[in-house]
């Protein structure tokens, strides 16, 4: 990773879309600006993912990538099938493509946590395991920096400004119906959902059962923020802080167990004698105790959540009020 700090990159500054929500207005055209605005953000990160200079160059093209994906998939009744699926296709293919780098950049990030937490006699395999993993991200920095110079990377994303263009101006009749009425239904059923999903779950469920939950909430609250400025302010406020608490949780109970799938992953076919080996085993046997312990917060902070003051503050969203 390069670590010339003199002529960083600064992260891109997000633009405003030109056309913004507005309440009575129809719920199409700020949706579609909101959407190409998203990608266009995400396109100017790629000179830093080139250069290396910070990690977050390529979290946040992810993150600019997955807001794209995650609208179309709440707000799909606005886009005609093909297209869509099409879209969707192809921000998929290009996150898919970051997939490995992210998570090794993750890893990585977490390399002096892993010294403080393994017994002193493990860290020669510790570091190890370490300029493993640093090998592994120089490769997968290369490949990414090779396809992202490439003839089809330039394509695809030529492809995805050209479907954007096609779906705004191909709108479905549910396009016009205006932006609070849609963004009120919208909400209220995806709320409904997540309660449902919060109500199924104790500490027996599996790990599944709550990576569900997690990706449930994560929609309502992409649905909070992207309405924002046509619903109340104070009670917005107050459900998205009860929704990231909740995230949080789910959070670090989702990396945990990442953790677990990766170290067990790795330790498959490796010599149980080697430093390496028993670093990554009590790695794994740390992490395995926190995930426990993750999944007791994730229940009290579900019980939190469905408490009937939160509950009942949604029911603005309600198409019986």
């Amino acid at each position: 990773m390069n670590v010339n700090k003199r002529d960083q990159l600064k992260l891109p500054k997000r633009v405003n879309p030109k056309i913004k929500l507005s309440a009575s207005a129809e719920i199409y055209l700020p949706t579609f600006h909101f959407l190409n605005n998203e990608y266009l953000h995400a396109l100017r990160h790629e000179k830093g993912i080139i250069r290396d200079d910070d990690i977050e160059f390529l979290h946040q093209y992810r993150v600019a990538l997955r807001r794209c994906r995650t609208l179309i998939s709440l707000l799909k009744a606005l886009f005609e099938p093909r297209p869509k699926a099409m879209l969707n296709n192809e921000l998929k293919t290009m996150m898919q493509k970051t997939n490995l780098l992210r998570d090794l950049d993750v890893f990585l990030f977490k390399m002096d946590e892993y010294f403080v937490c393994l017994d002193h006699s493990h860290h020669q395999g510790l570091i190890r395991f370490i300029d493993e993993l640093q090998d592994g991200r120089q490769k997968a920095f290369k490949e990414l920096k090779k396809w992202l110079k490439t003839e089809n990377y330039e394509q695809q994303c030529t492809l995805i400004q050209g479907l954007l263009a096609e779906m705004e101006s191909n709108q479905t009749e549910k396009g016009h119906i205006n932006s609070r009425e849609f963004g009120h239904l919208v909400i209220w059923r995806h709320f409904q959902g997540t309660l449902s999903l919060c109500n199924q779950l104790d500490s027996n469920s599996t790990d599944n059962a709550i990576h569900r939950l997690r990706i449930r909430s994560k929609k309502l609250r992409y649905l909070l923020e992207y309405f924002a400025p046509i619903l109340p302010p104070k009670v917005r406020k107050k459900q998205i802080k009860s929704l990231k608490q909740l995230q949080d949780e789910l959070g670090e109970f989702n990396d945990s167990s990442v953790q677990i799938q990766f170290f067990e992953h790795y330790l498959l076919g490796k010599k149980t004698s080697t430093h390496r080996y028993k670093a990554v085993t009590q790695l794994k046997e740390i992490t395995q105790r926190h995930h426990i312990e993750s999944k007791q917060q994730v229940i009290t902070k579900i019980a939190l959540f469905t408490q009937p003051d939160n509950v009942e503050s949604y029911n603005i969203y309600s198409p019986k009020k």
